[in-house]
């Protein structure tokens, strides 16, 4: 029996979407025009229109995955808008992989849009297309295997003779086939981090430092702990060569940035600093399961002002008890006790529910998340306005200029004027398109408030959910002897709970939805006045 394919009915019109990618920095935007150019050809020959913001582009990104921001546009606004096609250089821009290359061709046809490549023939049949269309993909998939092990050769090649292979090392600049060469501006960089981590500052006192100087990474981002971490562990520093497919490193590979001495220092600090956090506790408890401080980086002492952290104990009996303690205080600098890691998260996850759990706080909420979305990401009606009245003028002055060349009136100067003119409206035509877009598709109000309630009226919830909220809601949590003091984004209100009442609150409130479950009866609501449990000051919260 013949295979039967399911019938493809194109959307109306003539309205054309276009995509184009390139894969590397060696072919830089020029292949992103070279594409554009052979699309609005076609599409000039066929009748096609293509709107302005119908052109969905990815910059050096590679074929063999879907994760770039230009095609997934792509794929939402043809789902949304339903244009009548897709102009593309070739199938291989949108994947080099085939499952991909065939799953992006149904979702198109699904959506009635047909895909068009402007140098590759697909035939109208539908079988014939797929027999095609696979023989495409195939050849792209075998591309990239082959162009794989290629690169995989030739960087092994060059590890041999110690080559630059395009991995930034910070402190090191390289050329292709040629070795690393030391940079020295960022030689003293690396020379500095190792001296201050020996002489006792912290990975992240020296990261605040440096981030404040305005030194970056290798990568050029700001210094994280993480980062000088890597930066100290790194053997290239003492002149050693290190790549995955050399049996062992080269010595003498690497110009040197260290001394034997300085490194060996640093090595012997970053084992002596592992005994902190969850290799302590694994180390002294070896029975003991590893806890989730999911506060931590949230949570400071209230009353010194330094970071709490994550600590346990054996107690008489052999059972291990887990805490959240003061920095200052395990160094006998404060006077705060530890505090139970159960008792002080159940409290925020109290008042988590709390919040989320009343309808007027959350829309509150949300309409404060909103606002603060859109001061830090959105546009206003009136800015648009603003480019389109610059706009309107750059015509007006094109449109005079061209007027006095054609009485006559040739000079170099007016057709710089011209050249310059036309950039700028280019660029406020993209502009305008760009900011319309996102005014279509941006976020919405109640896209957060649904968000906020589909955190709602769940009991049990699992860490997920906590650790979600806390990210989202909560600034920090200040814990003192006698209360829990909690702030938040988005606004400056505080809200204060008294530790011994907050807790009995929830051992009372944990009892009697346990009573109610026990009897069978899901429906009946459990009601408490937690209001008189909180200072009356901060009854206000968030209005």
């Amino acid at each position: 029996m013949a295979m039967k394919f399911k019938k493809f009915e194109r959307n109306p019109g003539n309205v054309a979407f276009c995509y184009y990618r390139y894969s590397s920095d060696a072919q830089r935007d020029v292949s992103i025009e070279q594409q554009r150019k052979a699309a609005h050809e076609y599409a000039l020959k066929h009748g096609y229109v293509i709107p302005a913001d119908g052109e969905f582009e990815d910059h050096a990104k590679t074929g063999t995955n879907l994760d770039r921001d230009g095609i997934q546009n792509m794929i939402h606004q043809c789902k949304v808008r339903r244009p009548a096609y897709l102009l593309v250089w070739k199938m291989d821009r949108i994947s080099r992989e085939i499952h991909d290359s065939f799953w992006i061709d149904g979702k198109m046809r699904d959506y009635g849009v047909e895909i068009v490549t402007v140098s590759e023939t697909l035939p109208e049949d539908e079988g014939m297309r797929y027999a095609v269309q696979g023989l495409y993909a195939a050849m792209a998939h075998n591309y990239i295997i082959d162009l794989s092990q290629n690169v995989t050769r030739g960087l092994a090649d060059n590890a041999k003779q110690c080559l630059y292979n395009g991995r930034k090392i910070l402190g090191y600049k390289g050329k292709s086939q040629q070795k690393y060469e030391i940079d020295e501006r960022n030689a003293v960089v690396v020379k500095r981090i190792f001296n201050d981590y020996v002489n006792g500052k912290s990975l992240k006192v020296i990261a605040n430092e440096l981030d404040s100087e305005g030194f970056k990474s290798s990568t050029g981002r700001p210094f994280v702990v993480s980062t000088l971490a890597n930066i100290l562990r790194n053997r290239a520093y003492i002149g050693e060569y290190h790549w995955r497919s050399l049996p062992e490193p080269i010595k003498g590979g690497m110009p040197r940035i260290v001394t034997d001495e300085l490194f060996e220092a640093a090595q012997k600090k970053l084992d002596e600093n592992k005994r902190g956090g969850k290799g302590a506790i694994k180390k002294n408890n070896p029975d003991a399961p590893i806890a989730d401080y999911w506060l931590s980086g949230h949570i400071y002492c209230g009353e010194c002002g330094e970071t709490m952290q994550g600590t346990c104990g054996t107690g008489r009996h052999g059972d291990i008890h887990y805490y959240y303690s003061c920095k200052n205080a395990r160094k006998h600098k404060c006077t705060m006790k530890n505090k139970r890691k159960k008792e002080v998260e159940s409290i925020v996850k109290y008042e988590i529910d709390n919040l989320l759990n009343d309808a007027s706080l959350r829309i509150l909420i949300a309409n404060k998340c909103f606002n603060y979305y859109n001061s830090k990401n959105g546009f206003t009606e009136d800015l648009i306005k603003s480019k389109e009245a610059s706009l309107k003028e750059v015509n007006k002055q094109l449109k005079r200029l061209i007027s006095f060349i054609k009485k006559g009136n040739l000079f170099d100067s007016i057709v710089s004027e011209i050249e310059e003119l036309e950039k700028q409206k280019k660029s406020l035509e993209e502009s305008i398109a760009v900011d319309k877009n996102r005014q279509k598709n941006g976020l919405k109000f109640d896209d957060v408030v649904r968000y906020f309630e589909s955190w709602a009226g769940k009991l049990n919830r699992d860490g997920v959910y906590y650790k979600n909220a806390l990210s989202d809601l909560i600034d920090r949590i200040y814990l003192y002897k006698d209360k829990v003091v909690i702030t938040f984004y988005y606004t400056d209100d505080r809200r204060t709970l008294q530790f011994e009442d907050t807790i009995n609150i929830i051992e009372n409130l944990d009892y009697l939805v346990m009573r109610v479950k026990n009897n069978g009866d899901f429906t009946n609501e459990v009601e408490m006045d937690y209001e008189k449990y909180l200072e009356p000051e901060n009854n206000d919260f968030f209005l």
